[in-house]
């Protein structure tokens, strides 16, 4: 498993950003880049249409990546120190967390750094995005979140055999993947790599619960009692299923 920090070009990390800045974006996705970057105007830009605001957002960030270059240079710089301890303990991490061998898996990953501080991930080029304004050891834990979502998919395919499009959002198995890298990192060698953060998946998950239960105790059951990585997802995929309606209740109302 190897992982390579390169900068995100301004076109891609631009077309990701205004994906969470639609119309019916929910205001808690939206606020995130404008608390990344204060000069920003929100409310300005929420009196705009969807057109206008596309463009006020496309002209103000290229001029926020044109004066932060040098920092966003000297933070990829940083990323890679603060990754370089870690690296070599990355398979035995994996491949204890996940129950097989990952040696020969995810050996082309590549943390994008740009202005996005939502920070979202390609499964087709084994690729995510990183804040370059993170701290680099959040940046390091960010991109373990990250790689989680890659591992897991790539063990979830050879079991389910399933469309790989039902990986991305808004899919419910692209639901169940935000829940179990909280639960995988928080009770595995993953998470010996790096101190975890506070919060691993979204923070409105955690005070979340399910038959009067916190869902991340539920999951940490399942997972720490599984005879098998197949048999943990399967466990969880009926879960999820089975709860998604009251899941999603919560989910729109967390993110009003």
């Amino acid at each position: 498993m190897k992982l390579n920090w390169q900068q995100k070009d301004f076109e891609s990390d631009i077309d990701f950003i205004l994906f969470h800045q639609t119309d019916d974006t929910p205001t808690w996705w939206k606020s995130e880049l404008y608390r990344a970057h204060p000069s920003l105007d929100f409310d300005y830009a929420q009196s705009l249409t969807q057109e206008e605001r596309f463009e006020y957002l496309r002209r103000e960030l290229l001029k926020i990546r044109n004066d932060k270059q040098a920092d966003i240079e000297k933070s990829i710089h940083m990323f890679e120190n603060a990754w370089e301890p870690i690296a070599k303990n990355l398979n035995e991490a994996y491949s204890s967390a996940f129950d097989m061998d990952c040696s020969e898996i995810l050996n082309d990953m590549v943390g994008m750094v740009g202005l996005n501080p939502i920070c979202p991930r390609d499964l087709s080029d084994n690729s995510f995005s990183i804040y370059y304004y993170f701290d680099p050891n959040y940046a390091v834990a960010t991109a373990l979140h990250e790689i989680t979502h890659f591992v897991w998919f790539n063990a979830w395919q050879k079991h389910f055999h399933d469309d790989e499009k039902e990986y991305d959002f808004p899919h419910i198995k692209w639901l169940l993947s935000e829940l179990v890298v909280e639960t995988i990192i928080r009770n595995s060698d993953i998470g010996k790599l790096t101190p975890p953060p506070e919060y691993i998946a979204y923070n409105y998950f955690y005070s979340m619960d399910i038959d009067a239960k916190p869902i991340f105790d539920t999951l940490r059951e399942m997972y720490i009692n599984r005879k098998s990585i197949q048999g943990f997802m399967e466990t969880a995929y009926d879960w999820i299923r089975t709860n998604e309606p009251e899941l999603r209740t919560k989910i729109a109302a967390a993110e009003k």
